[in-house]
C-alpha cells in the first residue's frame, strides 16, 4: 500500500479500514513519514494534522508495529514532524510539548542518538524564532560536530543555517554572507539542492538588506527555479520577503509594497498567520511612509490579534503597549511600531 493511497482516504475511515491499508506495517508507515515531511514545505498545517492522526493511531491502543522497536521509533517521527510543523505555524508551546513526545519515544527506542539529534536542532529552530540568538550560537557548533560524527551531511548543513540565521539577525551581515556561502558550497557538492536553493534564498535577504541589487537578484535567480520544482512554497515567499526587502532599501516604495503583499498572500495561502501578521507591520511602516496612515492603521489592527494569540514578542511587550494604545487613539506610534516589527524583520528557518 502507498502511503499516497493512504493519504487519499479520510481521515473518518482509515482506522476501519486499517487492515486493508496495512497501517501497522513498517514499511507503510516508513513511507508515510516520508510522504507527511513533504508536507511541511508546502502546507505545515496539513503536516500537523496527519501527523497528528498517524501518531495517535499507533499510540492508542498501543499497536504492534515489527518486531523490535519500530513503534516507538514512529512514535518518536511522527511526533517530531506534528512539532515542526506547529513550530513553523508559530504555534510554540504546542511544539514543545509534541518534541517532548518526540524525545519520550525515540529515548525507548536502542538506535536513538541520530534521532535525538534532528530533534535538538528543532529545538534550537525554536529558540532562534524566539530570538535566542547568543543561546544558538554557544550551541551550534555543538551540534554542527554531532551531525558530523553521525556522518549525516544535509542535517550538518542545516544546523548551519541557524548559525547563519543566528547571525544575520544579530546584525553581522558579513559573518551570515560567509556562512550561507559555505552552505552553498558544500550543497553543491553533495548535491543537497533543496539545501543549498534555500541558502540562496537567504542570501537573498541579506544582500536585501545591504542595498545590493546585482547580488541579491543573482542569489533570488539561483534559489526561485528549485524552490518553484520543489513546491517549497515556504522559501519561496521568504525569496519574495528579501525580494521586497531589496526594493524598499533601493527606495522603490510601491514595488516593495507590492512583492511584500505576494509574499504575504503565500505566507496566508498555506497557514503561516504569524508571517502575515509580521508583514502587516512592515507594510504599515511603509504606508505611513507615504503618508497613507488609514490603511497603515488597518495593517495593524490585522496584526496585533495574531501576536497577542500566538505569543510572538514576549520581548517586545514595552512596544507593543505603546503600538496598542497608540491604536486606541486611532493613531499609529511609529517609533514602536519599528520596534516591535524589528524583532520580524528577517527570517526564520523552516527546514
Amino acid at each position: 500500500m502507498s502511503a499516497q493511497k493512504v493519504l487519499a482516504v479520510p481521515v473518518e475511515n482509515r482506522i476501519l479500514r486499517a487492515i486493508e491499508l496495512a497501517l501497522e506495517e513498517p514499511e507503510v508507515l516508513l513511507s508515510l513519514c516520508g510522504a507527511v515531511r513533504e508536507f511541511l514545505d508546502s502546507a505545515p498545517a496539513t503536516a500537523h494534522s496527519e501527523a497528528t492522526f498517524f501518531y495517535s493511531y499507533v499510540k492508542s491502543p498501543p499497536r504492534s508495529v515489527g518486531l523490535f522497536d519500530e513503534r516507538e521509533y514512529f512514535l518518536g517521527e511522527f511526533a517530531l514532524i506534528a512539532g515542526t510543523a506547529c513550530r513553523q505555524l508559530s504555534f510554540r508551546d504546542e511544539a514543545r510539548l509534541w518534541f517532548d513526545r518526540s524525545e519520550a519515544a525515540f529515548r525507548a527506542s536502542v538506535n536513538s542518538v541520530a534521532d535525538l539529534s534532528r530533534l535538538s536542532y528543532q529545538r534550537l529552530a525554536l529558540r532562534l524564532e524566539e530570538r535566542q540568538l547568543e543561546a544558538v550560537l554557544e550551541l551550534v557548533p555543538g551540534l554542527v560536530d554531532s551531525f558530523n560524527r553521525l556522518g549525516m551531511r544535509q542535517d550538518e548543513l542545516k544546523a548551519r543555517f541557524l548559525e547563519g540565521l543566528a547571525l544575520m539577525e544579530s546584525e553581522r551581515l558579513t559573518e551570515s554572507i560567509e556562512t550561507f556561502e559555505e552552505i552553498c558550497r558544500i550543497a553543491a557538492e553533495i548535491k543537497a539542492e533543496r539545501l543549498l536553493a534555500s541558502a540562496y534564498g537567504n542570501l537573498t535577504h541579506i544582500y536585501g538588506i545591504l542595498g545590493d541589487p546585482a547580488k541579491a537578484i543573482s542569489a533570488s535567480q539561483q534559489a526561485i527555479p528549485t524552490l518553484t520544482r520543489l513546491n517549497d512554497r515556504v522559501a519561496l515567499a521568504k525569496v519574495q520577503w528579501g525580494l521586497a526587502v531589496l526594493l524598499r532599501e533601493c527606495g522603490q516604495i510601491n514595488d516593495s509594497i507590492e512583492a511584500y503583499l505576494a509574499s504575504q498572500r503565500e505566507f496566508a495561502s498555506i497557514g503561516m498567520r504569524a508571517d502575515v501578521a509580521a508583514l502587516n507591520l512592515v507594510l504599515a511602516d511603509l504606508y505611513l511612509e507615504q503618508g497613507r496612515e488609514e490603511i497603515a492603521l488597518r495593517c495593524v489592527l490585522s496584526a496585533l490579534p495574531i501576536i497577542d494569540e500566538l505569543g510572538m514578542v514576549p520581548e517586545g511587550m514595552a512596544a507593543m503597549a505603546l503600538l496598542r494604545e497608540s491604536v486606541r487613539q486611532q493613531r499609529v506610534n511609529r517609533t514602536a511600531l519599528r520596534d516591535l516589527h524589528g524583532f520580524f524583520d528577517g527570517l526564520t528557518d523552516r527546514q
